[in-house]
C-alpha cells in the first residue's frame, strides 16, 4: 500500500527540494400520465353489482361451484379436452393492417401460441402441482352468419368507421361495458370475445386488462357480473404477444400473459391473494398470499400469513410476463368445472363458429425482439472484480423437435476477459422438447473512460431440431461507459429557457386534427408572468392564456434535447399555471403533466426518481414545480422534456398549462472527503483516464494510469481526511502535509508497477494552504512505512513536483504525479 499526500516544505534539505421554436410535431406513441391497474376485473364486478342488485354474489359463486366440483370428483368425471374458438374485435383508427395500433395476423397467431402454451402448462413450471387446463383454442373459422373469415379469428373495428369516440385520451370501462361490447360483441355462446383496445382507463389509472366472471345461474338478472351483449376480456394493444415474439419488446406485459391471466378469470379463476390480506382463492394448492406480486420477485418469499414461499409464478398473481408461468391442478378443476357448467362456457366447445388451429413451429430467435440490449456498465456484485451478469434466452416458438446444436459466435469492439465473458459455452445443445436455451454474458465494471462498447452475438445451427426464425436470429449488447465523468461542486444548466429568445422547442398533438387548443409563445400569461411564456391557447393570432373546454385536446410542448453525459443525475424545475377539471372516476379531465423522449418520435410519461407522476391542476396563480429529481435512466443520454395538455370535451376552468423559466440541470460527481475505498479494476497500458470513486457514494478520489505495463487490481482510498495541513517528520527535516491521505494498492500480479496518480482535493479542503496550494508537492510512501513514526527518506518514499490543476468554479483542485513502483 502506498501513501500519497501533499507535502509543503518549511525548510530544505538535499533530500527534499521545493520547486426555433416551435414546428409542428407528429407524434406516433402515446403513454398516459396514470399509473397501471394489471387487472380491473374485480372492480369491474364491483361496479356492475352496484347497478344491479341482485347480480350473484361471490358467496353464492362459491358455494354453486363447490358443489359442482365435489360431484364431479364423487362421480370421478375425467377432464375434457374443450377446444374453443376466439375471435379478436381489434380497435383501431383505421390504420394499415400491421400499423399499431391495428395489429397483424402475426401478431394475433404468436398470442394464441402463448395462450395455448401457457394452458398447456408447457411454460416451463417449476411446480409438481402444475396442471394442463385441459383448455385448448382456435382462431374462430366463420362469421355469426357462417361466412368463412378471411382473417380467421380477427374482427377490425375502425373507430371512425362505427363513430366512437375517439380512445386517444383512453376509453373508460363503463363506456366499453355500455357501448362498444354491445355495439359488436359475437354471439357470446359461440364466440370467445376478446377486445383489444389502444387506450382504457377507470377515469384515474391505465388499465391493462380485465374480464367478465362465470355465473352459475341461467337465470336473467342473478349474472356474476355479464350478460350475453358483455361476455369475454378486455385487453391493452400492448399486451398482446408471447415470449417468442413479445410485442414492444416485451416491457413488463408484453409477452401475452395478460390473455391468461385474464381468460383465467373468464373461466372461473380468482386472483392468488383473494383480494384481500392473507385472501382466500378457493384452491389448496395455492400458497396464501399475504397481496398481489409485481416485477420480478425472488425466492424465497415468505409472508406473514403463514406461508414460507409464495407461489408468484401463478399467472393469477401480477408479476411480470416472465415470471409467469403457472396453473395448479385446483385451478385447472375450477375451469374445467365452469367448462362443464357455466352458461356461455358449456356451448363455446361446440365450435359453432369453426376453428383455425395456429400451428408451431420449431424455429428459434433471440427473445429481445429489438435485436440489442443497452446496459450500463456499472457493476452489482464482487469488488474485484465488479460485475454484473445479463440473461438472454434463445427461445423456441414451440419446442425442439429433435437434436440440434447452436454454436454461438461472439464478435464486437468489447474486448473478451475486459468488457465481458461468456459464461455459457459457445456450444447449445437442443433436445426433442426443449423449449429454450439460456445464455449469461458477465458485463464487467471498470475504471477506464473508454466509450461504449458493444457485443455481437450470432450463431449457427446444425441439426434439424430447430430452424432459424425470420427475425431474432443476432443480438447485439451495448455496454455504456459511465466513467467519461463531470466533476463539480454545484449543478450544471443544461437549459434554461425563459422564452426570451426561445430554443428549438416543438409543439405537437396526439389527436389529429390537433384542434383549436395549441402551445404557442405568447405575451399573455397574466399575473406573476414577466415576459414571454410558452402556453396552450385556443386562438394562435391573439394568444390568449386561454382553452376551448368543449372541444377534447392532447396538446405536447417538447423542450429541445439536452445531453446528460457524464452527470450523475439530473434535475428539472419550472414556473406554471393549470387549472382545467378535477377528475373523478367517472370522466376524463382537463390537467397538466410531464413527458419525456430520447428522439423526438416516442414519447412516454415522465415520473420523479421515486416513481410518481406528477399532474397539474387546479393552479390558476403561478407555481414553482420544485426540483424534481429524474430517474436514473436520463443519466449519461439524450433526452427530452414533454409538457402535455390534455383536456375532454366537457367542462373546464381557465387558465390551461403555461410554462415558464424552465431548467434542466445536471449534477456533477463531486470530490470524496471521507474515509472511502473504490472498487478494484484492472488499469490498461496508456488508458491515461481511469477514474476511481467511492463504493458508497461514487465520489471521486483519483484516477490512475500508466504508460508501460498493464496494472491489475488497482485500488484507490482515502485513509485519512480532513482540510489543511499537520506536521510530517522526516530524516531531511520538519514539513506540513496534507490532512488527507490517499493509498493506492494494486494486486499481486502487478504489484510496484510505475503508475500515474491524479489525487483529487476540493477548495474547501485546500484554504489554509493559501496560495501555496499551487507549490506542493506529492509524497509517496513504501507499503508499510508509518507516516506517523517510520523513517522517511529517500529509501522509503517518493517526492515529485506535481501538475497542479485548479478549477475553482467547478470547486477542486488536482494533483497529478508519476511514481516508479
Amino acid at each position: 500500500m502506498k501513501h500519497l499526500y501533499l507535502v509543503f516544505a518549511v525548510a530544505f534539505s538535499v533530500v527534499f527540494s521545493t520547486g426555433a421554436y416551435a414546428q409542428t410535431l407528429q407524434l406516433n406513441t402515446i403513454n398516459n400520465n396514470r399509473n397501471l391497474i394489471k387487472c380491473y376485473t374485480v372492480e369491474n364486478i364491483a361496479e356492475y353489482r352496484k347497478t344491479h342488485p341482485n347480480a350473484e354474489t361471490d358467496a353464492q359463486f362459491e358455494a354453486w361451484i363447490n358443489h359442482k366440483i365435489q360431484a364431479r370428483k364423487a362421480q370421478r368425471v375425467a377432464s375434457v379436452n374443450y377446444t374453443i374458438p376466439i375471435i379478436f374485435h381489434i380497435i383501431s383508427d383505421g390504420e394499415a393492417v400491421g400499423t399499431y395500433p391495428n395489429l397483424s395476423s402475426a401478431s394475433i397467431r404468436q398470442q394464441m401460441l402463448q395462450l395455448n402454451k401457457d394452458y398447456a402448462n408447457q411454460s416451463n413450471s417449476p411446480y409438481a402441482v402444475a396442471a394442463n387446463t385441459g383448455i385448448q383454442f382456435v382462431l374462430a373459422q366463420k362469421n355469426e352468419e357462417g361466412v368463412i373469415l378471411a382473417e380467421p379469428g380477427i374482427d377490425r373495428l375502425s373507430v371512425k368507421i362505427k363513430n366512437w369516440k375517439s380512445y386517444d385520451s383512453g376509453w373508460l370501462n363503463t363506456y366499453i361495458d355500455a357501448t362498444i361490447k354491445p355495439a359488436s360483441i359475437w354471439n357470446p355462446n359461440n364466440y370467445f370475445n376478446v377486445w383489444v383496445v389502444p387506450s382504457f382507463t377507470n377515469g384515474q389509472s391505465d388499465l391493462l386488462g380485465y374480464a367478465t366472471f362465470p355465473t352459475g345461474s341461467t337465470l336473467t338478472g342473478l349474472g356474476g357480473g355479464e350478460d350475453a351483449s358483455t361476455a369475454g376480456v378486455v385487453l391493452q394493444t400492448g399486451a398482446v404477444g408471447s415470449a417468442f415474439a413479445p410485442f414492444n419488446c416485451g416491457a413488463s406485459y408484453g409477452l401475452g400473459k395478460t390473455l391468461s391471466h385474464e381468460a383465467g378469470h373468464f373461466f372461473g379463476l380468482r386472483h392468488i391473494w383473494g383480494d384481500s390480506t392473507c385472501g382466500n382463492d378457493f384452491c389448496d394448492d395455492t400458497p396464501i398470499h399475504f397481496t398481489s406480486n409485481s416485477g420480478v420477485p425472488t425466492h424465497p418469499k415468505p409472508n406473514s400469513c403463514g406461508t414460507a414461499d409464495e407461489m408468484f409464478e401463478n399467472y393469477m398473481d401480477y408479476t411480470d410476463d416472465i415470471v409467469l408461468n403457472t396453473f395448479t391442478a385446483n385451478q385447472a378443476d375450477r375451469m374445467q368445472t365452469v367448462m362443464l357448467n357455466s352458461p356461455r362456457r358449456q356451448s363455446l366447445a361446440n365450435l359453432v363458429a369453426g376453428g383455425v388451429p395456429v400451428a408451431p413451429s420449431n424455429k428459434i430467435a433471440f427473445s429481445d425482439c429489438t435485436g440489442s440490449i443497452s446496459i450500463s456498465e456499472a457493476g452489482t456484485t464482487g469488488t474485484y472484480p465488479r460485475y454484473k451478469d445479463l440473461n438472454l434466452t434463445i427461445n423456441v416458438e414451440d419446442k425442439a423437435t429433435g437434436a440440434a446444436t447452436v454454436t454461438l459466435l461472439p464478435t464486437g469492439t468489447a474486448i473478451n476477459n475486459f468488457h465481458y465473458q461468456l459464461l455459457t459455452p459457445l456450444t447449445l445443445t437442443f433436445a426433442a422438447g426443449d423449449n429454450y436455451k439460456s445464455i449469461k454474458v458477465r458485463i464487467f465494471d471498470n475504471a477506464e473512460a473508454d466509450g461504449d462498447r458493444a457485443i455481437l452475438l450470432n450463431y449457427t445451427i446444425s441439426g434439424t431440431g430447430v430452424t432459424a426464425g425470420a427475425t431474432g436470429q443476432s443480438m447485439a449488447i451495448y455496454i455504456k461507459d459511465d466513467d467519461n465523468v463531470k466533476i463539480g461542486s454545484s449543478p450544471v444548466a443544461l437549459l434554461n429557457e425563459t422564452f426570451d429568445t426561445p430554443g428549438a422547442w416543438l409543439a405537437g398533438s396526439f389527436i389529429s386534427p390537433a384542434g383549436p387548443n395549441i402551445w404557442k409563445i405568447g405575451n399573455n400569461g397574466g399575473a406573476g408572468v414577466s415576459g414571454p411564456a410558452f402556453y396552450i391557447t385556443n386562438n394562435s393570432v391573439t394568444k390568449p392564456l386561454a382553452y376551448t373546454n368543449t372541444v377534447a385536446s392532447d396538446a405536447v410542448a417538447v423542450s429541445p434535447l439536452v445531453s446528460s453525459k457524464g452527470f450523475t443525475s439530473t434535475t428539472l424545475n419550472f414556473n406554471y399555471k393549470s387549472n382545467g377539471e378535477l377528475a373523478d372516476a367517472n370522466s376524463n379531465n382537463d390537467f397538466g403533466s410531464l413527458m419525456y423522449t430520447y428522439d423526438n418520435h416516442r414519447f412516454g410519461g415522465l415520473t420523479d426518481a421515486s416513481g410518481t407522476y406528477k399532474i397539474y391542476q387546479g393552479d390558476s396563480t403561478l407555481k414553482n414545480s420544485g426540483v424534481i429529481i429524474l430517474p436514473t435512466n436520463f443519466n449519461d443520454t439524450t433526452f427530452g422534456i414533454g409538457f402535455r395538455w390534455i383536456n375532454d370535451d366537457n367542462t373546464g376552468n381557465n387558465p390551461p398549462f403555461l410554462i415558464d423559466d424552465v431548467q434542466i440541470k445536471g449534477i456533477p460527481y463531486t470530490v470524496e472527503t471521507t474515509v472511502s475505498t473504490s472498487y478494484g479494476f484492472d488499469v490498461r497500458t496508456n488508458a491515461n483516464v481511469n477514474v476511481f470513486r467511492s463504493t458508497t457514494n461514487n465520489k471521486v478520489i483519483a484516477n490512475i494510469s500508466t504508460a508501460s505495463t498493464d496494472l491489475t487490481g488497482v485500488v484507490a482510498q482515502i485513509t485519512q481526511p480532513g482540510a489543511g495541513s499537520t506536521a510530517l517528520s522526516t530524516v531531511g527535516g520538519a514539513y506540513l502535509r496534507s490532512q488527507k491521505v490517499f493509498a493506492i494498492t494494486q494486486g499481486t500480479a502487478s504489484i510496484n508497477k510505475p503508475y500515474t496518480a491524479t489525487l483529487y482535493f476540493t477548495e474547501d479542503e485546500m484554504t489554509g494552504w493559501a496560495a501555496n496550494k499551487l507549490t506542493l508537492k506529492m509524497l509517496q510512501l513504501k507499503q508499510g512505512i508509518s507516516l506517523a513514526n517510520g523513517i522517511i527518506d529517500t529509501s522509503t518514499a517518493q517526492l515529485v513536483t506535481p501538475t497542479v490543476v485548479e478549477n475553482s468554479v467547478a470547486g477542486y483542485i488536482t494533483y497529478t504525479g508519476t511514481f516508479t513502483g
